[in-house]
């Protein structure tokens, strides 16, 4: 099962494809239309109205839009199918935090792995100061991707009235440093413990944003291996199965910027003719599955 937000995309079509052509009977559905049912003795799920308690996968790309009480609702059913013993890919909690700019960043540095200087508030005060500490600096969107949202600032007063807005809209303030660069990023793709693709980004001209979908271009170029090793840390750290590793070069050395949870893979695809989709699902054939204890309380149906 392929649970997306509130429309298919592309990288799931390639999934589904990737799954059907190895055999595998494929169910596409958007996590919205799950309900979930738990007593003593049994947990349920259903996609719609077809149960779906007995799959063998899931595969997580969104938790989708919603309020704080639907996101929580459906954090914890995912959660519940892992109870459950069917297997969630990403996991739910690792999910969540490589979608969460602020855990990433901990996360990452708690395994000792370089990460931009970041600080975090809900002050408009706060935030003036480390915009002034930082000289040139990017405010992040907790939630952001593809690189919607982010904006630099060099003039902190500038940054203070941006804040001022944002704050407004209950959003956190998420500020890094600015790293400079040579005009490009590398993005690593990871497949359990292999980078199974790599290229780096280069940023379309007037801006500083090497992201697809703000302009920028892959292009296939050979990524040194201690590179590519920096990537696979990131992932393992993380508690992931794949994942989007984005990582600067710096004058400090290779930096990582983000880590997507359900990255995008179009352009990496065309440009290093490696089918991700095909590799993500081979990966999670080869695991061995979980076994079911239908014995404990709440973790699938009754023997």
């Amino acid at each position: 099962m392929i649970l997306y937000g509130q429309s298919l995309s592309l990288n799931v079509r390639d999934l589904a494809e990737a799954a059907e052509r190895l055999g595998h009977e494929v169910l596409l559905g958007s996590i919205l239309n799950m309900s979930s049912y738990v007593d003593s003795e049994v947990s349920r799920f259903w996609l719609g109205t077809r149960e779906v308690t007995d799959i063998d996968v899931c595969l997580l790309r969104s938790f989708g839009p919603g309020s704080c009480e639907e996101l929580t609702r459906r954090i914890s059913m995912v959660e519940h199918m892992e109870f459950a013993g069917i297997r969630v890919v990403n996991p739910c909690y690792p999910f969540r935090r490589a979608r969460d700019k602020y855990a990433t960043q901990y996360v990452l540095a708690k395994a000792g792995l370089p990460v931009a200087r970041t600080f975090t508030t809900e002050s408009i005060y706060r935030a003036y100061e480390m915009a002034k500490e930082f000289g040139e600096s990017v405010y992040k969107p907790i939630l952001g991707s593809r690189g919607y949202g982010s904006l630099k600032f060099s003039d902190p007063d500038l940054a203070f009235d941006a804040y001022k807005m944002l704050t407004r809209v209950g959003q956190p303030l998420v500020i890094q440093e600015y790293i400079p660069n040579p005009g490009r990023d590398i993005r690593v793709f990871v497949v359990g413990e292999e980078a199974v693709a790599s290229a780096y980004k280069y940023r379309a001209g007037g801006t500083w944003k090497t992201n697809v979908a703000q302009g920028g271009r892959m292009v296939a170029e050979e990524v040194p291996e201690e590179v590519e090793k920096l990537g696979v840390e990131a992932v393992k750290a993380l508690g992931l199965i794949y994942a989007g590793v984005d990582i600067i070069e710096s004058e400090r050395g290779p930096i990582i910027l983000e880590v997507n949870g359900a990255p995008g893979w179009q352009a990496l695809k065309s440009v290093s003719g490696v089918d991700i989709a095909e590799k993500i699902v081979e990966y999670i054939c080869s695991q061995k599955p979980q076994v079911r204890d239908s014995r404990a309380p709440g973790s699938g149906k009754e023997s």
